[in-house]
């Protein structure tokens, strides 16, 4: 027998793992700019922050005022993915990048726990 999560109690969860993404992102961002990693380094790292902070603006968005559909935030959210997986796999076995692959894993995991939740709570 499945049981659907309460959303008032879980929802809290959400803004929290939107923060981490967000500091694990920017922190990544940060550091490999000044460690001097390649502009492709630094420009992955802009790219996956600018298209998470856009899906968390849709995402908000659609929460708050309901003229978006929440399904729309989506897209973007998978954008995200598929940049850090990109970036992932370009610097796995660099070890100048370890902090780096370990910053993007956090964000990475935060979003798979985002997704994982919605889940859980939509079934029901």
């Amino acid at each position: 027998m499945a049981m659907a999560l309460d959303p008032k109690i879980w929802w809290p969860l959400f803004p929290l793992l939107l923060l981490v993404v967000i500091v694990a992102l920017s922190a990544g961002l940060v550091w490999a700019i000044r460690r001097k990693l390649s502009r492709l380094d630094v420009a992955m790292q802009s790219l996956a922050l600018a298209c998470y902070l856009f899906t968390a603006v849709v995402a908000i968005a659609s929460e708050s005022r309901g003229g978006i559909s929440p399904a729309v935030h989506r897209l973007p959210s998978l954008l995200t993915q598929a940049i850090l997986l990109a970036q992932l796999v370009r610097i796995w076995l660099r070890l100048d990048a370890r902090p780096l692959r370990v910053l993007n894993l956090i964000a990475w995991g935060a979003i798979l726990a985002d997704t994982a939740l919605h889940y859980m709570m939509a079934r029901g």
